[in-house]
């Protein structure tokens, strides 16, 4: 057997605070081989991003190994000097894909600049190194010539792979790279792992990929660690921890997240929030959230053993049999039970959504304008119209959830935005229970604002940081000039599964959690009972084991206050659990319309097929084609006429420069805007001028 190229050898570090240190990492360890992607995956705040950073000799200074080795091709590296680092290890050994591009990135020097700058002080020739860099930027889809472009003049999928270059072109051992795709659109997201593909193929490079994110993990890795409270849970071959988790934590985070081949499936919560870890770590972090738990789990820190006699895996759990028998008992009462008698958001949205319509949306538009220079800003000339939503049309039933999801830049959230009244439209129509809301007068306004309530995507700046939980509850009951303030509070709380109430009245968001900050947001949008909520990413910025509960809590709410819900998001996979129909969005327009199911087995637009491919499954035994969809949304002001998707679409045709109708599909339900799926000899030209938009 081959010696490991990275060994990370019962790790354990610790943060000095004023008080008592915090253990961010206890007794970790895993190895990397040559040629090998390895995946370390856990929520937030599990040690992971910790562990990277020391691999890389970049620990914050409070933070110190207080014992184990990390060795690099068999030489302990955890005590290298900072000038050790640099001289061994970083960039040409070891190099760092961080999670954020944009503060990675020197906004005042030109790209080969930087990659001049990293050459020069590892001593490589810095011509030979450009030419090298250049390869690398057309591997990762980039026009070599951009080399010269600053990093402002890139969209954040080419700062990604800009980055991705820089770590990769003094030809490494090693990258580590820490959430590198988190805050990508999943095609941008799927383009770069393709191109991470074909750079492991041609420089055999080894890759330890740090992620919250499960599906991409069993995707992309041979073999994977899953952390929890700085403690390594489970370690072992990706496909043998899929098939057989033997770990609570691995089962439970498994179970929790979506799969877009099972929409109907019921996602699994995980109880409670990582431990603190002040002091030492003297027994299973997991235990104050492990459903089978016992004394013997507070007896000591479990250690990483092997979880059987012909198991290639590890474990830290001192209860796996008693945990496997359990599940094997609770399968068997299962296949007992009648699937049927089991109701699911989208099975009973069926019997409940009615016809008559909520909101209406009729070629809704909202056009910003790019000011020409100081000339119009002085006379106040409107400039060149940004079509940022470009007709659209929409109806939302009664306890109806449509989905609308695109990339970034597609123009999903301003309409939220707009339907919420938070921007004014510029043309088209928009009806609430019938009536056009632009003859609304103060006090209609008012009214609407109560009945359409909007929950938004980063529940760390929407609420006030000022202000307690019973204020932030409070003040749009007193802004309505609601009574019985202290009851409906309380019971809101409870709804929305803050309990005991009592326990965060006082709280101010920086003393809640993520999830706690989410469920205070949709308090304070249902405390009005409104009829229409306006979710936008309502789950992106939170844990795996966390979207699974709010996207459980949010399923029951909207049956239990008969509410209706536009879902806006980029992840097919949470709007496959909520929605009942899903309208896919880009540049402003909506391409295609379709129940949920129907349009993740069988989209029709192009586009709908590259969003669809691109979406990473959690199963190692599924092999899927990359997507080939290349580029990215382009910006508003640079489209021209016909099909805005045609630039970049794999099946473009003469007849896409002029503008798609929006057709019924002839052998399902929906809409589709599309050349592909209409005969042109019926339509007329004026027909094809027609702007696309949704489906009633």
């Amino acid at each position: 057997m081959t010696e490991p190229l990275l060994e990370v050898d019962d790790l354990t570090i610790q943060y000095r605070t004023s008080g008592e240190p915090i253990t961010a990492v206890s007794n970790a360890s895993f190895t990397l081989g040559e040629s090998e992607y390895f995946g370390l995956v856990g929520e937030s705040g599990c040690g992971k991003s910790t562990v990277a950073e020391t691999i890389i000799g970049a620990l914050d200074d409070n933070g110190e190994v207080v014992s184990g080795e990390i060795r690099y091709k068999g030489e302990p590296i955890q005590d290298f000097t900072e000038e050790e680092f640099n001289r061994k290890l970083r960039w040409k050994e070891i190099s760092f894909i961080p999670q954020s591009s944009m503060s990675s990135l020197d906004p005042l020097q030109r790209v080969e600049d930087q990659a001049r700058e990293i050459a020069r002080v590892h001593g490589y020739d810095t011509e030979e190194a450009i030419e090298r860099f250049e390869e690398l930027f057309e591997i990762m889809g980039i026009p070599r010539e951009r080399i010269s472009d600053y990093p402002h003049q890139f969209s954040g999928g080419m700062e990604q792979r800009t980055i991705i270059a820089l770590s990769l072109f003094l030809e490494p051992s090693i990258i580590i790279a820490d959430e590198p795709t988190t805050a990508l659109d999943v095609i941008m997201q799927d383009q770069i792992f393709r191109h991470l593909e074909l750079v492991q193929e041609e420089l055999d490079t080894s890759m330890v990929l740090i992620t919250h994110d499960i599906s991409l993990v069993f995707e992309s890795c041979d073999r994977m660690a899953i952390m929890h409270g700085g403690q390594v849970a489970e370690t072992g071959p990706s496909q043998q921890l899929y098939d057989s988790p033997r770990h609570p934590y691995s089962i439970l985070l498994q179970q929790s997240f979506p799969d877009p081949r099972f929409p109907d499936r019921e996602l699994e919560e995980i109880q409670g929030y990582p431990p603190e870890n002040y002091g030492p770590i003297e027994a299973c972090t997991f235990v104050d959230r492990c459903p089978w738990a016992d004394e013997q789990c507070r007896a000591g820190q479990p250690p990483l053993e092997p979880a059987g006699a012909d198991d290639n895996t590890l474990v830290s759990c001192v209860r796996t049999d008693a945990v496997q028998e359990s599940l094997e008992r609770e399968q068997s009462i299962e296949e007992g039970v009648n699937e049927a008698t089991e109701v699911r958001r989208t099975d009973a949205s069926v019997s409940n959504v009615t016809t008559e319509p909520v909101l209406e949306l009729k070629g809704l538009e909202k056009h910003f304008y790019q000011s020409g220079g100081l000339v119009d800003t002085i006379f106040r000339k409107d400039g060149t119209p940004i079509p940022a939503v470009d007709g659209v049309d929409l109806t939302l039933g009664t306890n109806e959830v449509k989905g609308v999801i695109g990339e970034s830049g597609c123009g999903k959230t301003t309409l939220l935005k707009t339907l919420a009244g938070l921007h004014d439209r510029t043309g088209g129509e928009l009806r609430f229970r019938g009536e056009e809301v632009a003859g609304f007068d103060k006090s209609d306004w008012k009214q609407f604002r109560r009945n359409v309530q909007i929950i938004f995507q980063d529940p760390f700046d929407s609420l006030n940081p000022k202000m307690d939980v019973n204020t932030i509850l409070r003040e749009p009951l007193r802004i309505h000039d609601i009574g019985d303030r202290d009851r409906r509070v309380k019971e809101i709380l409870e709804k929305v599964e803050l309990n005991p109430p009592e326990r965060y009245l006082d709280k101010r968001p920086s003393q809640l959690s993520g999830g706690e900050k989410q469920r205070v947001s949709i308090a304070r949008a249902l405390i009005l009972e409104p009829e229409v909520v306006l979710a936008d990413e309502p789950v992106s910025m939170l844990d795996v084991s966390t979207q699974a509960s709010i996207l459980k809590l949010l399923s029951n709410l909207i049956t239990e206050f008969d509410l209706s819900m536009i879902y806006i998001s980029h992840d097919l996979s949470t709007v496959s659990y909520i929605c009942d129909e899903v309208n896919v969005m880009y540049l402003g327009r909506i391409v295609e319309s379709a129940p949920t199911k129907q349009l993740l087995e069988a989209p029709k637009h192009p586009y709908s097929e590259a969003l669809v491919d691109a979406i990473p499954i959690p199963d190692p035994s599924n092999h899927r084609e990359r997507t080939d969809l290349e580029g990215s949304t382009p910006e508003p002001g640079a489209i021209g006429n016909g099909c805005r998707f045609k630039d970049r679409c794999p099946q473009r045709m003469d007849v896409c420069e002029n503008t798609p109708a929006f057709v019924p599909n002839d052998d399902a339900e929906g809409h589709v805007a599309c050349h592909l799926y209409y005969d042109h000899s019926e339509v007329t030209a004026a027909e094809t001028e027609v702007e696309p938009s949704t489906s009633d």
